[in-house]
Formats: structure tokens, C-alpha cells, sequence
């Protein structure tokens, strides 16, 4: 469940944490995701780049940053920091709407006949892999379909690199509910989507109501608000006024443009997913599920079961189970995994010491004396200015636990904290920012109000905090968990669903149920609930993993594709027994020495050939990181650029990475491939190396991005080195 996504993980949807949705500022896409359709047919000066090649630079330049500071996970899943208060607001006049009841499915498609044309893609990606696009339209509501409402969900069908592929096809379930799956895919697709390509094709769609799918429900308004206020102290009251006068402006913009917000729930969902594969000419297709998309996967399973050959849920949530409620519970049964982890390592034990203590006394500090910190903006450039409090430090903790590579950090972010370094903090926090501007809040709103708030009262909110006396101000300031939901669905009108939507779904399709040891949100309790009402599943919980277990390394992933390939054998389990628990990061650890490989690649109509370290992830046009954790930002970058001159070039990604410092010249380097130019800069939070050299009318680039702390072994072990091999041809 989410707010927007990561690629910490992919899945990278489902609740936040606790805390205000924080929204992106308005810029328009185009100034990360360069047009295709642009590029000019005539070349251009060489001394001059022309424009599509100066969007393809920055272009560039902006995925290595991102991708390696959102590392994937995202979509893990969006951390939802607590965002800060603007001034006093008058509570909002909430227009009351009657709230229409959901009929109860009935598993029959109504009279219409759903269509599907190929398009071409309103996301861009550059890989080699196969796909191709189109739109699925179904009427908003089918109840009545000749009422001329429809909604268009955009589809992209990839490939598998399998030339033996079997024809039931992956369909991914997103999560959130509201997280857009397209819109960042050139973020995600390599490190999370990819690998399935290996075993079959693979459909990805934004569901109703979310990213490049119309109409959509995402909510600049609330969004604008969210960046209004990162910096401003208020009261909860203040906040939660002023948050709920955004919600409803977005929702009288959407009711007065005609979109009916009941019709946008799992129900819907379920039924747009049947006719998708109906609209493919699709026999059978295979679902997998992550947060949010288990529940769509299972309303599918129970409302449209033909032509579903097998099911995997990864981080479970079960209609009859309520987040709202218990997300205190599963948030402080996470914590315990976190100190109990740390005790059994005993490196992190021998450093760290009693982290629960530390990090309660820090929220503690922290909200008595919240600190302004600057927050980098690594999609748009610039910095945010954002007032971190005690919240906002638990809820950072919250998002952590998602991801195993952020789990790890977790002990050392106490530790930095309590020296007042922030860089950690404000790194993850900028991922959180980063990702706001992939989730619909109207989609989320529309559907937990619907089938969730629907089943939850007050005397359910406060039974559940309960007892959790060190984490409730957290829930209770929570802007999509807690008793804030009962008033903005008060607001937002989507409807009720029938009581179908609150009981478990019985099954006898093959199944396959998945769970981190360490997930904050979809506990494995329910995981081994939802597989205990299916006949023959098999459930799994993975050591040292969060949310989104499925994409979150070899052994899943093996499991994931034995499952596929059999679904009616249980899967051999045999490699979870020697999957290690998580190794915390220790501060101030040397890194290990460096060995390096050789790597040949077709760049830009380039063959170019070198060496890149061992054991660092590809990710596209030369890029590899090294990934070692969440906030890890250590990358290099080979490439050929043609028609582009060395000092535009390097005053391009100046201007992209916001360089502080330099980038300036320090001395060159001779090489079989000729002279090349090094230079040195500095950004927000990391240090950069580039070196140039012309190779006729192109140049020849080799960029390296690291800690400053690593940076002169760097400079030794890898960019000298990769320039002495760097080959084109």
C-alpha cells in the first residue's frame, strides 16, 4: 500500500508512512523523459548538440541519480514523511453527497464489448526488450455502459527473452491502491520488471483512475499542498484542516468533470483486468500480486475466475483484513523484528547497542525541537526545504522497513541522527518526495474509502492503538491511516461496498503466498491467512526481506518462475534455508577493494568495450551502480555521445546533477583511445569525476559518481582503470 512509488521496490505501493502525501511541484515530464518523436531528421553542428540530444544527456543524467538513489525496491514503496503545516485553515464546509451503495458482483459482464487498439506508448523507456502498447476502453460504470462514460486504461505488453515462452502471459497488479505502474517505469523496469522477462511476456497497465489511464484521479491540489507546508509548524488540527480543504477542492473538480468516484474500487479493477485479457484474445494468464494488487488479485479470482491458470500474492492484504485499524499492530510487531534483528548480528549489537531506546528518544527530541534540513531534488533539480520532527523520523523508520536495503541502514541512521548528520534522512526523504508524483490520492481515496472505511469505525481506530503508546501520534497524524481517513471519506464520497468486500476469498486456484520477515504493512500473519483459505497454496516468508518479496532477489524470484512453470507442484523452497538475515551496515566501515571486469555494449550506435567493478548492477546505456544500500549512490556511467563536443557535454550534466562545486578541471590522462580531460565537481550529496576525450566527432565520457569519503579510492581502483580500457568499435 503506498503513497507514490520506489524504485526501492517497485511494488513500491501501499501505506506510506505515517504522515501527509507529499506531492512533486508542477514541471512537466518532458524534463526527465526525453520524446522520441522529437528528434530532428537533419543532423546539427557538432560544436552545437541539438536538442533531442541534449534531452537524451539529461535524460540520462537524471535516471543514474534516481535509480540509484531510489535503488529499487520502489514502487518498494513510497516512504510518506510528515509533511509540515502551512497556517491556520478554517475546517472545511463539507458538501454532503448520498453516498451510493456497490452492488455485490455477480461474476457476469454486463452488455458491452470491451476494446483494446494498439497505440503508441505514453512512457518512455530505452531497452532492447520487445513491447508494444494500447488502450483498453470499458465503460466507467457497468451498471449502466450506454450512459457514455468510459475510462481508458493504457496498456504495455513486453516480450519474454524466453524464445520457448509459454502463451499465459504475467499480468502485474500494482499496489497503493493508486500507484501508477507506466509512468515510472524508465525508472524501475530494469532492476524490477525485467528479470520476469526471462520466463514469460509480461503485461504492465496503469489501473483506472491512475497514471497515464484516463480519466485520473490524481490530486494536484492535495499534492501542491503537501509542498506548500514541508517547511511550516503546525498544529495537527491545522494540518489536518487545511489538508482536508485540499481533498475536497480535488474532488469537487473531479465530480464537476463528470468522473463518478464510486466507480473506482477493486470491483472495477477486477472487472477491467478480465476484460483486458478478453480484449488480448488471451486463454489463460497468470497474476501477480503485490500489497494492494493481492487484494485486486484476489477480487479478480473471486468475481472473474475463468482463464486464470495461477495466482502469486506477495505482502498479502486480504479484504477481510483492515490496514486502518491495524497498522499500529503491524508497525510495532515490524519494530521488534528490527531490534531483535540487530541484536542477532553481532557486529550491529557490538555497535549500535539498544537501538529502541535510541530511536524513541530521538522521536522524543526530535518533535520537542524539529530541524530544518535541505532536501535535494533529483528530478527537477534544486533542494526542498523540509521541518523534520519527531513524526517524520518514525515514519522515515516505517519506510525503511520496506526494503531490505533500507532495513540495513536503519541502525545507522539512528546513530547519525543522534550526531545531528542528516544526509542519510534527508537521501531518503528525497526518494520519498521523488516518488509523489507517481500515485493518484483520488484512486487511493476512492477505493479504501469504498471497501475499507466502509467496514471501520472510531471505536476500531482506537482499539487498535491500544497499548501502542510510542508510535499512536504517529497513526493519529497519518493522512491515509487512522481516524483522518473516517473525515476525508466523510468528504470524498465514493460510495459503500457491499459486505462481500469484507470477507475472505475462498480459492482452489493455484496459489502461491509470499512474505518478508520484516514488512511493516502486510504483516506474513495475513499472508498465511490468505493461503489457508485457498485450496493446495503454498506459503513462503522470506528472512531479512520487507514489502515486495517477489522482485526482492534470486531466491523469490526462482520460486516465483518454478511456481509459474508448475503451478499445480509445490514449488521447491529449498534456497529460503540459506538466505542470510539482513547485515546491518556499520558506519565507518572501509569498503572492500574493488575487482574489475570487462563489459562490451551497443551505446548510441557505439560499440563501446571496458571494465566495470564485479557485481555491480547493469541498468541502462553504460550504467552500472553498486547498490550496496538504499542510499547508496555510487555509480559509473561509459558512453559514446555523438554530435556533442566535451565542455557542452560536461556543462550538461553540471546543470543536471545542480553541481555546487566545479565541475572543474584537474588534469589529463593518455590512453590508447587518446587525451582525456578529468574533471572534479561536487553536488548536494555526492561527488562527481568525469573524464572526456574526443573520438571524431563524438566524445567519449566516463562519469563516476561516489561518497566523498570513497572518492580518491575510486578515482584509483576504478576511473583510471576504465579509462586506460576504454575501447569504441
Amino acid at each position: 500500500m503506498t503513497t507514490p512509488p520506489s524504485p526501492d521496490q517497485p511494488e513500491q505501493q501501499y501505506y506510506p508512512a505515517p504522515a501527509p502525501h507529499p506531492a512533486t511541484p508542477e514541471r512537466s515530464k518532458d524534463s526527465y523523459y526525453p520524446a522520441p518523436e522529437s528528434q530532428p531528421a537533419s543532423p546539427f553542428d557538432p560544436e552545437e548538440p541539438d536538442p533531442y540530444q541534449a534531452a537524451i544527456i539529461a535524460g540520462v543524467g537524471t535516471a543514474i541519480v534516481v535509480l540509484v538513489l531510489l535503488a529499487y525496491w520502489i514502487f518498494s514503496n513510497r516512504p510518506e514523511p510528515v509533511a509540515a503545516p502551512p497556517a491556520t485553515t478554517q475546517r472545511p464546509q463539507v458538501t454532503t453527497v448520498a453516498p451510493t451503495t456497490t452492488a455485490a458482483p455477480t461474476g457476469a459482464l454486463p452488455g458491452y464489448t470491451p476494446e483494446f487498439l494498439t497505440a503508441r506508448c505514453e512512457f518512455f523507456l530505452d531497452t532492447d526488450v520487445e513491447y508494444e502498447c494500447g488502450w483498453l476502453t470499458v465503460p466507467e460504470d457497468r451498471q449502466n455502459p450506454d450512459n457514455g462514460s468510459e475510462v481508458q486504461i493504457h496498456v504495455a505488453m513486453f516480450e519474454s527473452t524466453n524464445p520457448d515462452a509459454p502463451d499465459d502471459p504475467i499480468i502485474y497488479l500494482d499496489g497503493g491502491p493508486g500507484g501508477s505502474t507506466l509512468d515510472p517505469l524508465e525508472f524501475s523496469f530494469s532492476q524490477a520488471w525485467q528479470p520476469l522477462l526471462d520466463d514469460r511476456d509480461l503485461i504492465l497497465f496503469d489501473q483506472r483512475g491512475v497514471g497515464f489511464s484516463t480519466p485520473s484521479l490524481d490530486c494536484p491540489e492535495e499534492r501542491d499542498w503537501a509542498f506548500s507546508v514541508l517547511s511550516i509548524e503546525m498544529t495537527p488540527e491545522e494540518e489536518r484542516a487545511s489538508e482536508l480543504a485540499a481533498i475536497e477542492e480535488c474532488r469537487d473538480r473531479l465530480v464537476e468533470e463528470g468522473v463518478d468516484l464510486a466507480q473506482y474500487n477493486s470491483a472495477e479493477n477486477a472487472a477491467d483486468v478480465s476484460d483486458l485479457r478478453i480484449a488480448l484474445g488471451l486463454d489463460e494468464v497468470n497474476l501477480l500480486g503485490i500489497s494492494y494488487g493481492t487484494r485486486l488479485a484476489q477480487t479478480i479470482v473471486r468475481d472473474h475466475p475463468t482463464g486464470i491458470r495461477s495466482v502469486v500474492l506477495d505482502s498479502a492484504y486480504t479484504p477481510e483484513a483492515n490496514v486502518i485499524s491495524e497498522g499500529p499492530a503491524n508497525f510495532d510487531r515490524a519494530l521488534r523484528e528490527l531490534w531483535e534483528g540487530c541484536q542477532l548480528d553481532s557486529d550491529c549489537d557490538a555497535h549500535y547497542g539498544n537501538i529502541e531506546e535510541r530511536l524513541f528518544a530521538l522521536v522524543d527530541q526530535y518533535e520537542a525541537e524539529p530541524t530544518i534540513a535541505s532536501v535535494p531534488d533529483f528530478l527537477g533539480g534544486g533542494s526542498w526545504s523540509v521541518l523534520f520532527d519527531g513524526e517524520w523520523v518514525l515514519g522515515t523508520v516505517f519506510q525503511g522497513l520496506y526494503s531490505d536495503q533500507r532495513i540495513q541502514l536503519l541502525p545507522q541512521l539512528i546513530e547519525e541522527l543522534e550526531a545531528g548528520e542528516m544526509s542519510t534522512l534527508t537521501l531518503l526523504t528525497s526518494n520519498t518526495l521523488a516518488n509523489s508524483e507517481f500515485f493518484s490520492l483520488g484512486m487511493h481515496l476512492s477505493v479504501q474509502c469504498n471497501e475499507e472505511v466502509t467496514f471501520t469505525t472510531q471505536a476500531d481506530i482506537d482499539a487498535g492503538l491500544a497499548g501502542f503508546d510510542k508510535i499512536a501520534a504517529s497513526f493519529e497524524g497519518s493522512s491515509n491511516l487512522g481516524d483522518f481517513m473516517l473525515a476525508a471519506c466523510d468528504l470524498w464520497q465514493a460510495g459503500s461496498a457491499s459486505a462481500i468486500e469484507n470477507e475472505p476469498v475462498m480459492s482452489d486456484i493455484p496459489t502461491l503466498v509470499l512474505a518478508g520477515e520484516y514488512d511493516p504493512i502486510t504483516p506474513p500473519a495475513w499472508g498465511a491467512a490468505a493461503a489457508e483459505n485457498i485450496d493446495g497454496a503454498t506459503f513462503v516468508e522470506f528472512p531479512g526481506l520487507g514489502h515486495g518479496a517477489s522482485i526482492a532477489g534470486d531466491c523469490p524470484l526462482s520460486i516465483v518462475f518454478e511456481f509459474y512453470n508448475e503451478p499445480d507442484e509445490e514449488p521447491d523452497t529449498d534456497c529460503v534455508a540459506g538466505m542470510s538475515r539482513v547485515d546491518f551496515t556499520i558506519a565507518g566501515e572501509p569498503p572492500p577493494p574493488l575487482a574489475l571486469v570487462p563489459f562490451t555494449e551497443e551505446l548510441l550506435g557505439t560499440t563501446v568495450s571496458g571494465v566495470v567493478p564485479e557485481g555491480w548492477t547493469p541498468l541502462t546505456d553504460g550504467t552500472y551502480i553498486r547498490g550496496a544500500s538504499a542510499v547508496d549512490q555510487t555509480a559509473i556511467l561509459q558512453q559514446v555521445l555523438p554530435l556533442v563536443g566535451p565542455d557542452e557535454l560536461v556543462d550538461l550534466f553540471a546543470d543536471q546533477f545542480d553541481m555546487s562545486q566545479g565541475p572543474d578541471k584537474t588534469s589529463t590522462r593518455e590512453s590508447e583511445l587518446g587525451t582525456w580531460q578529468l574533471y572534479r565537481g561536487e553536488a548536494e550529496s555526492f561527488s562527481i569525476d568525469i573524464a572526456t576525450a574526443r573520438v571524431g566527432k563524438s566524445t567519449a565520457l566516463i562519469l563516476v559518481i561516489s561518497d566523498a569519503s570513497e572518492r580518491d579510492q575510486l578515482l584509483g581502483e576504478l576511473l583510471i582503470p576504465a579509462i586506460d580500457a576504454f575501447r569504441t568499435g
